[in-house]
């Protein structure tokens, strides 16, 4: 009897893995304490319709650390939340430059039957108060294209998941299909969105190749400083009260 319930759950767990998404079936390529590369067998990813990803791709991929930068500096996305809506972008033009090498490195080892799996983590303003926040993406090429969907968009992660990288690299199944999400991507130059079952993916990105070159990095004004100054201050024991805070504590 025993063996019978062990040999039950032992072919369930095993239907299950192979049923796993290619979040979940990922080979490690590389990682560091922030930044992961997986490839995932172009096998494992199902959708809906198989002709939006062909089965075999053109792999390995030469790009430049500079040009990475240029394809992936510039991607904005919407944050909807109860508070309102904000514009932000993706990545920060220092983390990008921190993973290029890697994610360069990536693509050229990336065979054409598989597709590369992103996870990054970041943490701007570095200080021991705030948070790193997460964004994964599904990166590879095609004869024409570069593309990429993306997963989670800087979802924050929490101090006790940051430290450990098993916890911080474990992210959710990333979606092909088109799905109504409360962040999306926002329109830009040098892309446009796949069509998946005739509406939009925001999700999903499609970078032409013959544009590439004309693709640059848009240089933005940087807030990271003042945030940082801004932290500081409110966990500095020794920050004088100011006349105004001392009128407000008393009210």
């Amino acid at each position: 009897m025993f063996k019978f319930r062990f040999l039950s759950v032992f072919l369930v767990g095993l239907f299950l893995f192979s049923c796993a998404t290619g979040v979940r079936s990922r080979s490690l390529l590389f990682r560091d304490n922030a930044f992961a590369v997986y490839v995932v067998s172009r096998n494992s990813i199902k959708l809906k319709s198989e002709e939006l990803l062909p089965q075999k791709l053109n792999h390995p991929v030469e790009i430049t650390e500079d040009k990475v930068l240029d394809l992936l500096g510039n991607i904005r996305f919407r944050e909807e939340s109860s508070y309102g809506n904000v514009n932000l972008f993706v990545f920060e033009e220092d983390e990008i430059k921190e993973f290029a090498s890697d994610l360069v490195d990536g693509l050229q080892k990336v065979k054409p039957d598989q597709i590369l799996l992103i996870v990054s983590k970041y943490n701007p303003i570095k200080s021991v108060v705030s948070h790193y926040s997460r964004t994964s993406f599904y990166i590879w090429s095609t004869e024409n294209t570069i593309e990429i969907v993306f997963g989670e968009l800087q979802r924050e992660v929490t101090y006790e998941e940051q430290g450990n990288y098993y916890d911080w690299s474990n992210i959710p199944d990333i979606s092909f299909d088109h799905v109504p999400e409360p962040d999306y991507i926002l329109p830009g130059n040098g892309f446009q969105f796949k069509k998946v079952s005739g509406f939009k993916n925001k999700r999903w990105l499609e970078f032409n190749k013959k544009d590439l070159e004309r693709l640059k990095f848009e240089k933005r004004k940087s807030k990271t400083k003042e945030i940082s100054t801004d932290v500081e201050k409110d966990v500095n024991p020794n920050q004088k009260i100011t006349k105004e805070d001392d009128e407000l504590l008393n009210d």
